[in-house]
């Protein structure tokens, strides 16, 4: 990894961090090519990086509603309910056709996004049992 940051593909936005402290993170990154999020949680404390109290408990609150609602399931462990932007949906229920498309395109959306991180890991894996082939045919 570079330490000049690459123009990034589509995919989510990038945080708004102190410089010093994304320099950091990326610095360690690189070196160890791996970084626990409590790393990162240090040195964005070392940095000051913090959010209002209020706010926190706001986000802590609905990532516990994300949990209840992706946990409300059929007899065969298919989600009931499903989100559309900040709203949840009990799909069985629902009769908006653009609802449904908005949830099956991003549903799809997100597909596509873990079959290409699956592809890069499964080309990883290749090169890496290619690598262990040729050390056991040398040895």
């Amino acid at each position: 990894m570079s330490k000049e940051h690459a123009p990034r593909a589509a995919g989510p936005p990038k945080p708004l961090l102190p410089p010093a402290a994304e320099d950091e993170i990326m610095d360690v990154l690189s070196a160890n090519m791996r970084i626990s999020s409590g790393e990162i949680a240090a040195i964005l404390k070392k940095h000051g990086v913090s959010g209002d109290a209020e706010a926190l408990q706001n986000s802590y609150r609905k990532r516990l509603g994300q949990r209840l609602m992706s946990s409300i399931r059929d007899e065969n462990g298919r989600r009931e309910v499903l989100a559309r932007g900040s709203e949840y949906i009990v799909i069985e229920c629902c009769s908006d056709r653009q609802d449904l498309k908005a949830i099956r395109y991003r549903i799809r959306r997100q597909m596509k996004g873990l079959d290409v991180s699956s592809g890069k890991v499964r080309g990883r894996i290749r090169v890496l049992d290619q690598l262990l082939s040729r050390f056991r045919k040398a040895g």
